[in-house]
């Protein structure tokens, strides 16, 4: 009887030997997945960082163009950005507006916008020049890269 109780022990010792191995590996495999979970965390809050950064530093420009009175037009570039706009360029259909034909003379788009805030300059819209144009922004920011916004400019 003293044979059965010691091998039963033995089973038993063994089993909660082998039950250990496996709470360990899969305490370890846990821990493990958790650590991945936490880098990525960190790398994803480190990403958002840097974005949050790089969009204090820029500038956002789109146009709007608006009737002010019946027939007479203003071209807006408004900056939604956080950063100033400077070196501010516009093409319209591919020529800088100063040479387009919807250009007013005496009348010149700034070439600075300070971030939300708007500017704007008189559109000579005729008959042989109106809308659509294709309309092309490029300006400079705090950001370091070149900036560009394309759309098509319409009533």
């Amino acid at each position: 009887m003293g044979n059965i109780s010691s091998w039963v022990s033995n089973i038993i010792a063994g089993l909660a030997l082998v039950v250990s191995a496996i709470a360990t590996v899969t305490s370890w495999k846990a821990q493990r997945n958790a650590n991945a979970a936490r880098q990525r965390i960190v790398e994803i809050e480190e990403e958002r960082e840097k974005e949050r950064q790089l969009s204090a530093k820029q500038a956002w420009l789109h146009p709007e163009l608006r009737e002010i009175r019946s027939g007479l037009y203003r071209l807006f570039l408004v900056n939604s950005g956080k950063a100033e706009a400077r070196n501010v360029r516009v093409k319209l259909d591919g020529v800088d507006l100063r040479e387009h034909c919807a250009a007013v003379k005496g009348d010149q788009m700034p070439t600075e916008i300070g971030p939300n805030t708007e500017v704007s300059c008189l559109l000579g819209i005729s008959l042989g020049c109106a809308p659509p144009f294709k309309i092309e922004i490029l300006w400079d920011d705090d950001s370091g890269k070149d900036r560009k916004f394309q759309t098509t400019l319409t009533f």
